[in-house]
């Protein structure tokens, strides 16, 4: 079976090919100042280091438009210039946008989010762009949007919903002129048929991406698409079809990438191993000077060992099922197996035996029916299956025993946090108790003070009350500075998390903003404050909102209902935009139920 390069993670359709024809075509796209720059100058950039090339195109996209920008990003895309163009989306970031743009911008996210294999977590932010674009109709846009829909769906193995994808974004992408992007559709469509064994229909799609590449003169286009014909006619049975589009991949292999070149070498070489044993060599041999993949190492020892040299076949057989590999290695196993019982490697054989059966259940019925003459004389089969047996119970007493460890580890932590918890809610109220102390003793101190300054205003002055009242704030502010100390003491010592919480309270309220705060940061902080001031806390979460209250959205509740903060205040505190002002104030605003008529 040849085997299916179309996995290869440096095989990314989405890269601009490269051209193998005497003349360098120039986009005719045009760019704002800076790129029709660096086109002018290609030879000179190459010479420039990045990073000087990066605060370049940084200085040039200042005063530009956040959509010319956009499409400065989808063209270092094109090029495959990713650290370049996610560099630029960093800077777009901070930016506001239209709807247009913001679209836009989703798209190019979840772009390179797949190309630098650091895919987003999910598809919203594309199906967002998807709804816009089907708006207001952008066929391109949509074809784009559809065809990374598919391939989150490709990368989970839900292949008939990949197709399904691939298919809408077939169909847009025939109202647009991009050769690119109708490429790479229906080269994805010829590989997921492929995995779905719709062999017919992979040679069909896989015959249209040939057709695309041959217009575009694209050279690793060729050698793929000429790659995925050979490897439809070889499920299909039509040896002499797949050797014949193998062979056409020759030319076009310099065009592909090192990692890739292993795998197209040794399609190759399997189409040999039959009709010329050294012609196949030849090839495995080039094979694995790029990569020393298992099925490459494999074949070449299957090679070695029909024609006697038993030993290096035996070698190469140990080498590849040492490789890290999702490759079946039931027919390696085996191999090795027979090996040691033809050389009298008993102890060898006895290891590998144990391998066999854990490997898969077909193993032992191949060894029961296949290769039971050769065994037999070695190894008994119902020795075999009662090994296998005894085996099989010590895993299910291992298992048993990791569930029970699991369920009390399980009871532990759920205690252990219980425990915790209770903790927490012991130094809250602790907390509570202190900060209430030390109100009510501001609040005598205060108005101790107040009255010290109306009696001495008077023109008879009452020492004895004066002195009386001077050591009433003395005895309350003594009082204070110790409900303070207790407080440090149980922040410092117990409560970390409260303490956490003070820190970010504090730097609130000397100005700071919650810039870099992550979700625990924004709990700590409500924690502490629920702690400090528990019933303008109760007031703002007993309200009924709109939507189910976050810590982020108590946050805003506390710095905007408590704390009084502008709007201007607070989108500084919290780094919002205009927008994302007005949107977390639709989410907790107070929710209205209708009235019924």
């Amino acid at each position: 079976m040849i085997a299916d390069d179309s996995q290869s993670k440096t095989h990314n359709i989405d890269n601009i090919g490269i051209q193998f024809s005497s003349e360098r075509q120039l986009s005719t796209i045009l760019f704002v100042s800076s790129i029709r720059i660096v086109y002018l100058c290609n030879d000179m950039i190459k010479k420039i280091s990045l990073p000087f090339f990066l605060l370049f195109l940084i200085f040039a996209c200042n005063g530009i438009q956040v959509s010319e920008r956009l499409d400065q990003v989808d063209s270092l895309v094109v090029r495959e210039q990713y650290d370049s163009a996610c560099a630029l989306m960093k800077d777009i970031a901070k930016t506001p946008k239209t709807d247009e743009e913001q679209a836009h911008y989703y798209l190019l996210e979840t772009q390179l989010g797949y190309l630098t294999n650091q895919p987003l977590s999910s598809d919203s932010l594309l199906d967002i762009a998807i709804i816009y674009y089907n708006k207001v109709r952008n066929q391109h846009k949509l074809a784009d949007a559809y065809y990374y829909k598919s391939y989150r769906s490709r990368i989970n193995q839900d292949y008939p919903r990949a197709i399904l994808y691939c298919k809408e974004a077939e169909r847009h992408s025939k109202h647009t002129y991009d050769t690119r992007l109708q490429y790479k559709i229906v080269e994805n469509l010829a590989y997921l048929n492929g995995r779905c064994e719709n062999d017919l229909l992979q040679l069909h799609y896989a015959k249209k991406a040939l057709s695309t590449a041959m217009k575009a003169r694209k050279g690793n286009w060729i050698a793929y698409s000429y790659n995925l014909i050979s490897f439809s006619f070889a499920n299909l049975g039509q040896c002499d079809s797949s050797f014949f589009y193998v062979q056409k991949t020759i030319p076009y292999i310099k065009y592909i990438s090192d990692t890739d070149k292993a795998t197209f070498l040794m399609n190759i070489g399997v189409l040999y191993k039959e009709s010329n044993k050294e012609k196949a060599k030849e090839y495995f041999e080039k094979a694995l000077a790029y990569d020393d993949l298992p099925e490459i190492l494999e074949h070449l020892a299957d090679i070695y060992y029909s024609e006697g040299n038993k030993e290096k076949a035996y070698n190469l057989w140990k080498k590849a099922l040492t490789k890290d590999s999702k490759y079946e290695k039931d027919n390696l196993v085996y191999s090795i197996l027979s090996y040691d019982i033809e050389h009298g490697n008993m102890e060898e054989a006895s290891k590998n035996l144990d391998e066999v059966i854990a490997i898969k259940d077909s193993m032992i019925y191949m060894l029961r029916n296949d290769t039971i003459k050769d065994l037999q004389l070695r190894f008994d089969h119902e020795m075999a299956m009662h090994e296998a047996d005894k085996k099989l119970i010590s895993t299910q007493r291992l298992i048993l025993g990791l569930i029970i460890l699991l369920g009390i580890m399980v009871i532990y932590i759920i205690i252990r946090k219980k425990k915790q918890e209770a903790l927490e809610k012991e130094y809250q109220m602790q907390l509570y108790a202190y900060t209430t102390e030390i109100n009510k003793l501001e609040t005598v101190r205060d108005n101790a003070q107040a009255q010290i300054k109306d009696l001495e205003g008077r023109k008879e002055i009452d020492r004895q009350k004066i002195c009386k009242l001077e050591e009433d704030v003395r005895d309350a502010e003594d009082a204070i500075e110790k409900y303070n100390k207790d407080i440090k003491k149980l922040l410092d010592d117990k409560a970390s998390r409260l303490n956490h919480g003070k820190l970010l309270y504090d730097h609130i309220m000397n100005g700071g903003t919650t810039s870099g705060w992550n979700t625990k940061d924004d709990s700590d902080f409500v924690y502490y404050y629920s702690s400090i001031n528990y019933e303008a806390y109760h007031n703002i979460i007993k309200v009924k909102r709109v939507s189910d209250l976050t810590n982020h959205n108590k946050v805003y509740l506390i710095l905007k209902e408590a704390f009084q903060k502008e709007d201007k205040e607070v989108r500084r505190i919290m780094g919002l935009s205009q927008e994302g002002l007005r949107s977390i104030r639709m989410r907790t605003k107070p929710h209205v139920p209708k009235k019924c008529v």
